[in-house]
């Protein structure tokens, strides 16, 4: 090897190096579509128990961020669409754990209520 060819492949490797390393620490966002679907999935649970009668707040929060995840997918911001999915899907969670938390409430004091009704019958 020459002089010169030492002295280019010094300069050149460490250059070589730093591209590839910097080219693998930037990674290219896709759109969060499979969070975007979670969302979506969550908010039909949601208001498959209710939601819209005993969380009606909780699930129309979802609903927002969801639409604004998309939106913010068409505008390509994919780190702000991120995180209204997931905000969009605890959420909708939250709401339809608000709904069956009602749900069994009411249960609970339609059976107190009846057993009531058989101790004020025993009683008679």
């Amino acid at each position: 090897m020459t002089t010169k060819t030492i002295i280019i492949f010094f300069i050149c490797t460490p250059i070589l190096i730093g591209a590839l390393l910097i080219r693998g620490c930037v990674t290219t966002m896709q759109p969060p579509m499979e969070k975007i679907a979670s969302a979506e999935l969550a908010i039909s649970r949601a208001q498959d128990s209710n939601a819209r009668k005993f969380a009606p707040v909780e699930l129309r929060s979802a609903q927002d961020n969801l639409q604004n995840a998309k939106e913010s997918v068409q505008n390509e911001d994919y780190d702000k669409a991120t995180r209204l999915a997931e905000q969009a899907f605890l959420d909708a969670t939250l709401a339809e754990t608000k709904a069956e938390k009602e749900i069994a409430n009411q249960a609970a004091k339609e059976m107190r209520d009846s057993i009531e009704t058989l101790r004020q019958e025993i009683n008679r």
